[in-house]
């Protein structure tokens, strides 16, 4: 299935329910996010030719055969949204078999094993963790942002999570790890996020995930709901009617496995 919008070329949006495996990759200037079907987890690959930009990685290891089967082999930067099991559990096995650039993370304490397990890495490795704020991150002719959170002297890991803002050309995307209300209210406050092209939806569809305000402001005309069987009642039918009213597009990896959005260059 696809679904072609009018951006920076032509956006491409395949729904991939065969085995990432069969991906084939475009030839030169090929800019593609991968929402990767991780279960209840988030993992995202934000891809060019063999290089790439990793936001999460989800709950375990198969993140390691989804990134070899999609050709990657070096990681400009590894970003973990924030600290919980879901969202970096892979991670460290990433750091193993991959080279990072750098490493991002929202500098709280580590909450669990596999965050400890994650710093350890990084030191094993020697790979920078810089302190905001980050330099922005070159992909090609793409522009990948880091925001922290605007909330001061948060403690709360999921409002506490880092924001990754996409570009090219006009095309933009935007990824919220599990912001809650509180941090989306804080992001608009700052006006940090305007209109976006391709949404990824907070907290994994949840209630506490979604305002009226915030879509009002972000605009999507694609979200993607990163979300698998769990027991949370995620996505919740009360985020689904806002995310699916005006027409939007909603797609989750549940139900349609590994989502990518292809980007291809070219004049509009």
């Amino acid at each position: 299935m696809q679904l072609r919008l009018g951006f920076f070329g032509v956006l491409v949006l395949q729904v991939l329910t065969c085995p990432p495996a069969l991906v084939a990759l475009q030839a030169g200037d090929s800019f593609q996010l991968h929402f990767l079907n991780v279960g209840q987890g988030d993992a995202t690959l934000i891809q060019l030719g063999n290089k790439g930009v990793l936001v999460d990685a989800g709950r375990g290891d198969d993140i390691v055969l989804l990134l070899q089967d999609l050709g990657v082999d070096t990681l400009l930067a590894a970003i973990a949204s924030h600290n919980h099991d879901d969202h970096i559990g892979g991670m460290d096995a990433v750091l193993a078999d991959w080279p990072v650039g750098r490493y991002l993370y929202n500098g709280l304490d580590a909450p669990n094993r596999n965050a400890a397990a994650v710093l350890e890495w990084l030191d094993a490795r020697g790979v920078p963790s810089p302190d905001p704020p980050w330099e922005p991150i070159v992909l090609g002719d793409a522009v990948i942002r880091v925001l922290p959170s605007p909330l001061e002297d948060q403690g709360d890991e999921n409002n506490a999570s880092l924001v990754v803002l996409v570009e090219r050309g006009r095309f933009r995307a935007l990824l919220t790890g599990d912001s809650e209300v509180e941090e989306l209210n804080a992001l608009l406050a700052a006006r940090l996020v305007g209109d976006v092209d391709v949404l990824k939806a907070a907290h994994h569809g949840a209630r506490n995930g979604v305002t009226p305000g915030w879509l009002q402001r972000t605009r999507p005309e694609v979200v993607v709901i990163s979300v698998g069987p769990n027991n949370y009642g995620h996505p919740d039918p009360w985020a689904m009617r806002y995310y699916q009213a005006g027409g939007r597009r909603v797609l989750r990896t549940d139900r349609e496995g590994t989502v990518t959005v292809t980007v291809e260059g070219g004049a509009v």
